[in-house]
Parts: C-alpha cells; structure tokens; sequence
C-alpha cells in the first residue's frame, strides 16, 4: 500500500468507503475492517447521513470491538446534506461534528469534508467553525465534496487552514474532469467543463482528488431501463464490453485482477489522487490489494480510456 500526506496526516491511497454498513452484521463490518487494515488501508470514509447515522454508530462500534488503537486509523467524514437541503452554517457545521463524534465513539475526527456545495454558505462562517473545530481538537483537517474550483477556492480565501481534499466521482467510464482537459478547444461533448477545471486546480493548489464510485456506471439501455451500478456486472458487460475486455487483458498481463487494473488507472494520474471502494465483502476487498503496485504504461492508460467510450481529438 502507498500512502499520501495531508498535513500530519498519513492516509492509504486506497480508501474504504461505509455508506453501505448499515444494514450489515458487526462481526461482517469487523471482519472488513481487519481484511482492509491488514493491506495496508488506513483510511476510512464516513458521513452524518450514511445510513441516516447508522454507518457512524456501527464503524465506531467496530473499531471498539476489534480494539484497534485510534492512532491507526484516518477516520473522515462528511457533514451538510440534511433534511432535502444543503446548510453549511456554522451552527449546523458544529453540531454535525459534535453528532458524528458521539456516533463514532471517538474524541476527534481526522478529516472532515463539506459534503455538498450550500449555494446560501457564508465563507466567513466556514472558517469561524472550522477555526473552533481546529482548536478544540475535533477535527484535525479540511476539505471539501462535489465542490467546484471556483466553490474551493471561496472558501479557501477566508480560512487559513488548508482545504487537503476535493472528493469528487470519477472513473473510466465517469471522468469528465479529464475529459474536458483532453477535448479542449474542440467541438466534442467532452470539452464542456462543469467543474470550473477543478482538476488543475487541485494540482495546481496541492489538493488530493478523492475518486468515488470508481466501479460505477449509469446508462439507459435499448429497452428504456435505467442501470446505475458497477460496469463489471452481467447487465452492464454489453455496453462496456471493450473495457472490461482490455482491463481483464491487462489484469492477465500483470498478474492481478481487473479491479486492481481500474484503481491502478486513477492512481496512475499524476494528480496523486485516492480511490474510495465501497464494498461491503472482505472478499470483494481484496480484489482491489494490488492497485498501487501495478505500473501501468502510458500506452495501457489510454486504451483503457479509449475503452471506456471516450475519444482522443
């Protein structure tokens, strides 16, 4: 496993994402916590309103159980969905912390990130909570989800602590932001840029791209149903075909597995990023055990581009 630095703050590339805990057995959530702690993972991704606070309750639990020290862990989570709005006020911020707090049964949260973009935010109230969070010990560092360059930047102009991460959807078959970087000055779809070119904005500012739904498709197939799930599954082999061809060539190349191939290509950006996997099976996690040491080509990182749909101009 291969880690990145934010701040003081030691985080696998590979991170375990909770939203789907809820409804699963402790002992199957201890199990996967232990399967992930043992390759190296570190890192764990929360949020208030996984499970409507389930998720929080039984990852904290767990970690109870398993006894594991604080220390070893990087326990993020999320904070502004509520209630069929978004409210990034200082007052909801605080409260969600000291909520999630409680939830996880831990005294402070590693890295905490404003889950959607609040069109009534105040920038001034943001800095003012994350000063207080900061210097009560709560939290130990900041940054954002779905948010737009220019949306971080705002905030990053009235708040001295450093906004480290931008957690944003991304995979072969979901990469506008590359996309719109490649297709500059065409007429292709892919040139239309809805992110404010949020992607060199985080190079450019050193801000880590936290990949989700990086097994994820969605698309309208011939007789009008709507799939939204992993591009590897029996429904979606049709359409993406050519992508699940040239990821299982290249999983037989280096000896792993097309997962492991599919994290390997996020990873292989130079933008540093970390890739959030979902499952729920220790099992299924292991699949993905070999991503940061599988050296991809230059050449193998645009086949699978091209594979996924996309095109060079």
């Amino acid at each position: 496993m291969k880690y990145i630095d934010m701040g003081d703050i030691k985080a696998s590339r590979l991170m375990l994402g909770c939203m789907r805990i809820a409804d699963k057995p402790i002992k199957n959530i201890e199990r996967l916590i232990s399967s992930a702690l043992g390759m190296g993972i570190n890192a764990f991704d929360n949020a208030d309103i996984y499970g409507g606070g389930t998720c929080e309750i039984k990852f904290g639990k767990a970690l109870k159980n398993l006894k594991i020290a604080r220390d070893k862990t990087v326990i993020q989570t999320k904070c502004g969905i509520c209630g069929g709005m978004y409210d990034l006020s200082y007052d909801h911020i605080i409260r969600s912390v000291n909520g999630s707090l409680d939830r996880l049964g831990t005294d402070y949260i590693d890295i905490l990130l404003l889950h959607r973009p609040d069109t009534l935010m105040r920038p001034e109230n943001i800095a003012r909570a994350f000063d207080d969070l900061y210097s009560s010990g709560k939290v130990r560092a900041f940054g954002v989800s779905n948010f737009s360059a220019q949306q971080t930047d705002l905030i990053q102009t009235y708040t001295d602590k450093k906004i480290y991460v931008d957690q944003l959807q991304l995979s072969p078959t979901h990469c506008p932001i590359i996309d719109y970087g490649i297709n500059v000055n065409t007429l292709n779809s892919g040139a239309y840029d809805t992110s404010g070119g949020v992607l060199e904005y985080c190079r450019k500012n050193k801000i880590t791209i936290q990949a989700y739904g990086v097994m994820q498709c969605a698309f309208t197939d011939e007789t009008g149903y709507f799939y939204s799930g992993s591009y590897t599954t029996e429904h979606a082999k049709k359409k993406y075909f050519a992508l699940n061809y040239t990821l299982e060539g290249i999983a037989r190349k280096y000896g792993t597995t097309p997962e492991a191939v599919a994290v390997a290509w996020l990873l292989y950006h130079p933008a540093d990023m970390q890739a959030i996997v979902g499952t729920t099976l220790d099992k299924h996690l292991k699949a993905f055990e070999d991503c940061c040491e599988v050296s991809l080509t230059r050449y193998e990182w645009y086949e699978i581009f091209r594979s996924a749909g996309h095109t060079l101009p």
